[in-house]
């Protein structure tokens, strides 16, 4: 099944969950998009002072200057000197494997659609991917496209799902892999993992945490999808709640229940 993978543009956990996807189906793989962190609408830059508001300036240089030294080491080693024994970024795990890479393109584009089916892909793996995939490309992709979300659908659908079941007082987490229709973290459920909140998991804590199970939810979807009609479980809207960025309000909350940023 040759198979094409959105993926977002973040150094700090996503480059080992692709390492793991690629280990296991790196030969199926066409090729590997890399889409903005930027969140929802927003631009990069927006995107960055709404978190600065969020998170204040403490937490925020901390991760600020992480993502820095990340961008440099990948530059570094990755691009100018071209190892790839240790990866800082997706781009350089895709380089690992030998997967061609494409950036900042619009994935509903006719030219990227062309692409797709020159190639033959059949199926589309979104990992945290940040484009609305529309339907000409759902339509194009017989195998569908299915999405890793960070948390129990059809609850927390939207941004920072881990943030929002530490600020809610939530006892469980979880990750879930669905397939993409028209509404935002709505198609059925293919794969849900769960773990357990403790009152002392700080963000990092559980974001670590979800990516590691996210790695696992989406090698078992794999294999479903290609060993045919996978079953799956209801991702019901009446059931549903939606988060958005959170205020500083929502903060003192998550703070309030004893937990951390790091």
């Amino acid at each position: 099944m040759k198979f094409y993978v959105f993926i977002q543009n973040e150094p700090f956990y996503l480059p080992k969950v692709l390492d793991k996807v690629l280990r296991e189906f790196g030969d199926d793989c066409m090729g590997v998009n890399i889409q903005s962190v930027a969140q929802g609408k927003r631009s990069l830059f927006g995107t960055a002072m709404d978190l600065l508001k969020l998170y204040g300036f403490g937490y925020f240089q901390w991760k600020f200057r992480r993502f820095v030294w990340k961008k440099i080491q990948g530059k570094i080693v990755n691009d100018i000197l071209g190892s790839t024994r240790t990866c800082h970024s997706v781009k350089a795990v895709a380089k690992r494997y030998g997967v061609d890479v494409t950036e900042a393109l619009n994935v509903n584009s006719d030219a990227f659609r062309a692409m797709l089916r020159d190639q033959g892909v059949e199926f589309i793996l979104s990992i945290s991917g940040t484009q609305f995939y529309g339907k000409a490309l759902r339509e194009q992709t017989p195998r569908g496209i299915v999405n890793c979300h960070g948390a129990l659908l059809p609850k927390y659908r939207g941004l920072m799902p881990s943030f929002w079941t530490l600020a809610n007082g939530e006892r469980e987490g979880g990750v879930s892999v669905h397939f993409v229709n028209e509404k935002l973290d709505d198609g059925p459920i293919v794969v849900q993992k769960r773990y357990t909140l403790k009152a002392h998991d700080c963000l990092e804590d559980v974001m670590a945490r979800s990516k590691d199970l996210a790695a696992e939810a989406i090698i078992e979807c794999v294999h479903k999808v290609r060993a045919g009609d996978p079953e799956t479980m209801p991702n019901e809207e009446a059931q549903s709640s939606d988060f958005s960025m959170p205020t500083r309000e929502d903060m003192r909350r998550f703070k309030a229940r004893g937990h951390r940023l790091r």
